[in-house]
């Protein structure tokens, strides 16, 4: 993501959405990408075929990027994928399954939707939970950790030491004993002493990502500790 947005609220998103397209929208489009898969999944799990799932996400995507759904959202009033849910429902029930006249792709497309690794994330999802809303919230969860673990691979690219992020990044929650340190640095050409540091800078620069990652979609920084706490909770569930 672009460092201007690195820290922004979802509350500060959406005015620049609203008042500045040039600036606004892409900014927006980057706090919603990580919400295609939860909206995919939870439309799977209210009936909708693959395809149809597909269709819809699409739709309503390009609808909130476009405008035409943040009209009525008090971002002062909520977290940003409460609204979103809730808009979703209502276009599920109020828009699209009124119109499926709608031709595929007869409409602008959100962006790049891989529909193949959707499917199979959903349905490892739905086995673990078969309600709609808390299948939408175990996506948002994953997609909040695969985002953080993006801007960790590129922090890490961009300094060459992608070798070790690819190395230690398995072990970034695990606990480890000697002889697995023992096996990383010789896997990684170094000292044990030195795997240890690299972990732990590791683990706090995941850290401070996820805490970044999350402030995006919250109106009020002090939230921050309240959603990493519930989608712990939701992980560990």
């Amino acid at each position: 993501m672009n460092s201007q947005f690195a820290t922004t609220q979802w509350t500060l998103v959406w005015q620049a959405a609203a008042e500045d397209s040039k600036h606004g929208r892409p900014a927006l489009a980057e706090v919603i990408r990580r919400y295609w898969l939860p909206l995919y999944g939870f439309a799977r799990r209210r009936g909708l075929s693959s395809e149809d799932a597909e269709d819809a996400t699409q739709e309503f995507l390009s609808r909130v990027l476009d405008g035409n759904l943040l009209g009525s959202a008090d971002p002062a009033k909520g977290k940003f994928r409460s609204y979103l849910l809730t808009a979703w429902k209502r276009f599920l029930i109020d828009e699209y399954r009124r119109n499926r006249a709608i031709q595929r792709g007869g409409h602008v497309r959100f962006g790049s939707i891989d529909v193949a690794s959707g499917e199979k994330q959903w349905q490892a999802l739905q086995a673990r939970d078969g309600d709609p809303d808390r299948i939408f919230m175990l996506g948002w969860a994953n997609a909040v950790l695969d985002e953080v673990r993006q801007r960790l691979c590129v922090d890490y690219q961009r300094t060459n030491r992608l070798n070790t992020f690819e190395t230690l990044v398995p072990k970034l929650t695990s606990q480890l004993d000697a002889e697995t340190y023992a096996q990383l640095a010789a896997q990684l050409g170094v000292s044990t002493s030195a795997v240890k540091v690299a972990l732990h800078r590791l683990r706090q620069r995941y850290g401070t990502l996820l805490r970044e990652v999350i402030l995006e979609t919250v109106d009020d920084p002090r939230d921050v500790d309240a959603e990493l706490s519930e989608l712990l909770q939701l992980l560990s569930s």
